[in-house]
């Protein structure tokens, strides 16, 4: 569930990294960390959901 959750947000934060070198010469560090740390916790938490609950009977 762990490596789910990280793939995503760590190819986007390599993306916009190297987006933002590119084009505007100046790269904003903690706001694309901010984005790739909400979307990692929002696919985590999806992925936690998909989880059926086990009762016990």
């Amino acid at each position: 569930m762990f490596k789910k959750s990280i793939r995503f947000p760590i190819i986007y934060f390599i993306v916009s990294i190297v987006w933002q070198f590119i084009i505007k010469d100046e790269v904003k560090w903690v706001d694309s960390m901010i984005v790739c740390l909400i979307m990692f916790l929002f696919i985590l938490v999806y992925e936690w959901s998909k989880i059926p609950y086990k009762r016990k009977k």
